[in-house]
């Protein structure tokens, strides 16, 4: 290890480098974008998120170049907790970094979201036609009212969903209480308006503008060909790793990646014009290419040996490729580091 007045930053990088791995693995194997583990290896704590996280970033990291956390954690912990006091008091807020939710917690925000969204639908409904519902019932007794001249002025009682109206003897007592049938409305008089619904308000979307072409563009940390249109993909291959396996590719011209891809995870390359891959042990990945069959690497026909590592290229013309791409470069380790 480095000398008791070496940073914690300066640490991890002295670290990381003598095992030949680079920050952009780091990030790949840790979930935290190479933006925050830059600021973690230059000690910027200003742009680095709370101290619980802080120490969670430290632990990924010492753990993914198999270095033991509780060792660091307890050699550093002063110095973290000296220097997160750079960070401001109230805290704006930190994006750029990424955590893997569990899909149960995942489902609940969505839960809540849609709950959230239907009480704010259903209060607007209610404060929108309520009044118009209103105004429609007043109408139609107003309606019935005219159509009965007879009846009296007093309050209309109503049994069991039905008008009754009295009827008044000459005295003006009233004689009997006849049940009406619900009549059909009355035409009424010219001079009283029919009552209107509310015209309910427009549901039509305004149409929102058109996204540019510079905010489609995508971030492809991993050179992976994430940023390409659609119309731009010529080669997609799908890999998915069996086991933790070292692995190595190059998309069309961009800088050669390296890193573990651990079991069970997914790895999609995309191309324009050729992808060169290469792993450590060919039993250990499967693949689909441009929507073909799943197939295991080292049961495809086109895999080929390069410094005892199992390379293979698409499309399959491109195979003169692997040996200028890999034969310059050390083989790839045989084992994994644990997680």
């Amino acid at each position: 290890m480095a000398g008791e007045t070496t940073s914690l930053g300066e640490f991890l990088r002295q670290e990381r480098e003598k095992r030949g791995i680079t920050i952009e693995q780091v990030a790949s194997a840790t979930k935290v974008s190479v933006r925050l583990l830059y600021s973690l290896e230059a000690d910027e704590y200003v742009d680095l998120p709370a101290k619980p996280f802080i120490r969670g970033f430290v632990t990924s990291y010492v753990r993914f170049i198999n270095l033991d956390p509780k060792e660091v954690l307890t050699r550093f912990g002063g110095y973290i907790d000296s220097r997160a006091l750079d960070r401001p008091t109230r805290d704006g807020g930190h994006s750029g970094y990424a955590f893997e939710k569990r899909d149960g917690e995942q489902s609940r925000t969505i839960l809540w979201a849609v709950m959230g969204t239907f009480i704010v639908l259903g209060t607007l409904v209610v404060l929108v036609f309520k009044p118009s519902m209103k105004h429609h019932r007043h109408g139609h007794m107003d309606q019935l009212r005219e159509a009965n001249p007879t009846a009296s002025d007093l309050p209309v009682p109503v049994v069991s969903g039905v008008p009754v109206i009295s009827s008044t003897s000459p005295s003006g007592v009233p004689s009997a209480v006849v049940a009406l049938p619900a009549p059909a409305p009355a035409p009424a008089p010219s001079a009283v308006p029919s009552a209107q619904p509310t015209p309910k308000p427009s549901a039509t979307p305004t149409p929102a503008p058109s996204a540019s072409p510079a905010a489609l563009t995508k971030p492809d940390p991993l050179n992976s060909g994430a940023n390409f249109t659609p119309a731009q993909i010529k080669h997609k291959v799908v890999f998915k790793a069996l086991e933790d396996v070292w692995v190595r590719y190059r998309v069309d011209g961009k800088p050669l990646m390296k890193f573990v891809l651990r079991k069970d995870r997914i790895l999609v390359l995309r191309g324009q014009e050729d992808i060169k891959f290469q792993v450590s042990d060919p039993a250990s990945i499967s693949f689909k290419y441009n929507g073909s069959g799943t197939q295991v690497l080292n049961s495809s026909k086109n895999v080929t040996t390069h410094n005892s590592n199992a390379s293979i290229a698409f499309p399959p013309q491109a195979v003169e490729k692997l040996e200028e791409t890999f034969n310059s470069e050390a083989p790839l380790p045989t084992s994994v580091p644990s997680q």
